[in-house]
Order: C-alpha cells, then structure tokens, then sequence
C-alpha cells in the first residue's frame, strides 16, 4: 500500500478518535476509490474508510446513505466522518461504519430455502426504496430545483453520455459495433422513453449482489452498502443491476417483477439504462472497457431495439 496514503489516514484517526490505528487492510474498491478496513485500540473499534479519486463524492455519498437508511428495511453504514481535501491530506475521505457480514456477490450454492429468504429480503428493501415518492419532482438529493418530468431531468445525462461514447470511439476505446448501438438508440430516445414516468421516486443507483452482505450463515441478508447515482428517478433505472453478479440466481428481477408492475417497455429501457450508465462510468472513471461485458450488453439493447422499434 501507498506508505503516504497510510500515514494521511492515521493522522485523521488521530484527530477524529485521539488515537492511531491497530491495523489498516486495503479491502477492495472500484472505479472511484479505495475502501479500507481500519481496527482502533478505542470504540468504534472497527470501521471503513473510503478514499476517492474524485472531488465531493464523499459529501455526496454521506447525503445518499442518511437518506436511504430513513427508508430501509435493511441496515446501511452510519457516517462517523467527511474529510475534505486539504493541503496536508490531499483528497477526500467518508468514515463510516463497518457492518459485520458476507459480501453476497460471489456466492452460488446454497439451500433453496436460504436463497428465497434473501431474495426476498434483498427485493422488499429495495420496494421500501421505490415507496418513497418526491413530491417536488426528479432530481438530485439536494437540488436547488426538481423536474415534474423525467426525461426533461434523464435526457441531458443521455446527451452527456452520447458526447462520451463519440469521444470513446474516436479515441479507440470503444467498439464500433457497441458505438453503432449507442447511435442507433440515441436516435431513437424518444420512442424507447415514450410511456411516462408517473413518479419520481428514490433509488439506490448500484443495488447488485456486490453491495448486499449477508450473516455468517448465509441464512439472510444482513446490511446494504455503497450507494451510487441515489437521487429521485425512475425506479426502473436501478433494476438491470438485479441481474449483475450472481442476481439472477437469486431471482432478484423476477421477484421484484411478481411484487411491483413493469412499465410496457420495461425491458427495452432496461437494456438502455444499462449501456448508457456502463459507458458514463468506464469514461467518467478512464477505465479500459476491453475486459467488461459492454459488448453482450449492446447485444441485448439491440435485440430489444429489434422487438421493440422494428
């Protein structure tokens, strides 16, 4: 690990718990940050630091977490802290708490009546979500203005991905064939987005398996983390994320479906939701997308383009 990066987060566990750290384990992390497993001698005794690349994520993911832990069914992590970057410590941190638990994204055997359970468990805490209706409009959690229409709010972001996907191409990092796709849906958002969007309503923004712990036996799901894009939306933009990791042996979109009625088009914007929020992130982050499957998830969004405007 970075002995710099080490020595900046025990000099913010000095000031915040007048002590250093027992122990700092880099745990994981994603396009936007690192995450680290830090033990203390003093209460909490164990917690979670994240450290992003990017300016303001951390405010932004604290005001995600207090606002979806006043809805769940399942716990989140408490924010202990935000650091701002500094002069002395030059990037931005969230301190929170750290939930005991499996992480559930790589688990593929387990008794059928388990696996019911969580999904069950997994599905009803995202409906506890999706209840919650702003009254204002869509939006971002803490904006000065909301829209009473969604794709007067979503179809700037698209304009904004599209501009991304044509740099993407030109630059070779992006498959002609997935551009072609981009193209050919962009062209024809207003037929895929036609059925309206009735509420906004509040969502996760990376609800897969990989963001669910489970208990040590595995028996249920114990805590969600790590929200991303949680404003006031179409609760359908969150759904494609139900099928990632090991989703679909848990039946996570199936058992929402037998639960909450899908708009007509449910599934041809399921697969725009997904591409178009793939593309922002691999751009957004500068990630390689050779080794993701950005390719079988054009192929899905032109099979639905198939069914669907042909």
């Amino acid at each position: 690990m970075d002995e710099q990066l080490i020595t900046n987060i025990n000099e913010l566990l000095k000031v915040q718990f007048q002590t250093t750290s027992g122990s700092i384990e880099h745990i994981g992390g994603g396009f936007y940050g690192k995450v680290f497993l830090v033990e203390l001698d003093v209460p909490p005794y164990k917690l979670v630091i994240k450290v992003y690349n990017q300016k303001g994520l951390n405010t932004r993911e604290q005001s995600q977490l207090t606002t979806l832990a006043e809805h769940a069914i399942l716990p989140m992590p408490r924010v202990y802290f935000v650091h701002h970057s500094s002069s002395d410590i030059p990037f931005d941190v969230l301190c929170m708490e750290y939930l005991e638990g499996i992480n559930a994204g790589e688990i593929y055997e387990m008794p059928p009546e388990n696996r019911k359970r969580i999904a069950d468990q997994i599905v009803d805490n995202l409906i506890a979500y999706h209840s919650v209706i702003h009254s204002e409009g869509f939006g971002e959690l803490n904006a000065d203005t909301y829209t009473k229409d969604w794709n007067e709010y979503y179809k700037p972001k698209v304009d904004l991905i599209f501009e991304k996907a044509t740099i993407m191409v030109k630059n070779k990092q992006l498959d002609d064939e997935v551009y072609a796709t981009v193209q050919y849906a962009y062209s024809n958002y207003g037929k895929i987005f036609r059925e309206k969007v009735e509420h906004a309503r509040l969502i996760h923004g990376d609800y897969n398996m990989w963001n669910v712990m489970l208990d040590k036996d595995q028996s249920a799901a114990a805590a969600v983390i790590d929200p991303f894009n949680c404003c006031w939306a179409d609760s359908e933009l969150d759904l494609y994320q139900l099928n990632n990791a090991n989703g679909k042996y848990f039946g996570l979109l199936e058992n929402y479906r037998s639960k909450i009625p899908l708009s007509k088009n449910f599934e041809i914007k399921n697969s725009f939701y997904e591409l178009f929020t793939e593309i922002m992130h691999f751009y957004d982050a500068n990630v390689d997308v050779a080794h993701s499957n950005i390719k079988e998830e054009a192929n899905q969004l032109r099979i639905q383009m198939k069914k669907y405007l042909e």
